[in-house]
């Protein structure tokens, strides 16, 4: 198994705004998942990997609520609830034994902008990133992704392709066989139309859908910071992934577990 990097950075800067009922009053990644807020499944998945510290970028705007989920995650918090509440003494969870730290997004207004402060936070070599509005509820989305990339190189999890869901999702055109593929190009969000052509062009086992989890190298990342500057509009982080797949390689690893996207209506 390859060596996996001990440093994640949830990105949670969104502001719903597929889920603009009722984003505004609470954030789309504490929206309950099988009884619990789907951040934590997150950060249960960040602690399954072996991670000793995550950091969750938040949006300012969400900054009271986040005062309360810093204090309810924290070391310790679960059993005094318990205690509390008057109820049994439970395990503890995997996220006790991880340092876990809340940053607001600064800059631009952008899923990239969420990568890059999260990273400039950590000074790591390797991260991982994970978007708390997809969860994975069996918490092994990010281990599966560390176990099939190749060392060092940067990597992204997709799924198979669709139909269906392929207006919600960066569309990958990849090369290879295995569980490892190479990402060649991306379309972002095809339409209908423009999704079935992209069938006819390469086969639907040529194509995938990307998912919220990615590995970034120190040279992915410089080359992010590099492309927000030379981007007018927001820059998007699955097509700065696709131009940087040009010239270098990008693995992607084809994941058929369901991950739960917390921004649909």
């Amino acid at each position: 198994m390859n060596e996996r990097p001990t440093a994640v950075v949830i990105a949670a800067g969104g502001l719903g705004t597929r889920v603009s009922g009722w984003s505004p009053f609470l954030p789309k990644e504490l929206r309950p998942v099988q009884g619990r807020p789907g951040l934590l499944h997150v950060l249960e998945e960040a602690a399954r990997l072996g991670a000793d510290r995550a950091v969750v970028v938040h949006h300012p705007y969400y900054a009271p609520l986040i005062d309360w989920t810093r204090q309810v995650l924290a070391p310790g918090a679960q059993a005094r609830y318990r205690q509390l509440a008057h109820q049994p003494a439970g395990h503890h969870p995997l996220t006790e034994r991880m340092q876990v730290d809340f940053i607001a997004q600064h800059d631009r207004y952008a899923d990239i902008t969420s990568a890059l402060n999260g990273a400039e936070h950590l000074h790591a070599g390797d991260i991982c990133l994970a978007f708390a509005d997809n969860v994975d509820p069996s918490h092994l989305a990010l281990s599966a992704l560390m176990a099939a990339a190749s060392p060092g190189a940067p990597a992204v999890l997709a799924g198979p392709f669709n139909l269906q869901d392929a207006s919600s999702h960066g569309v990958i055109i990849c090369t290879g066989t295995g569980p490892e593929r190479t990402m060649t190009a991306l379309v972002e969000k095809p339409d209908p139309v423009r999704a079935a052509q992209l069938v006819a062009e390469h086969g639907p086992e040529n194509l995938r859908l990307l998912q919220g989890r990615a590995r970034l190298t120190p040279e992915l990342l410089r080359y992010l910071t590099a492309s927000v500057r030379h981007t007018a509009s927001e820059p998007k982080l699955s097509l700065a992934l696709a131009d940087y797949a040009r010239h270098d390689a990008v693995g992607v690893i084809t994941n058929t577990r369901t991950m739960i996207d917390l921004g649909i209506p």
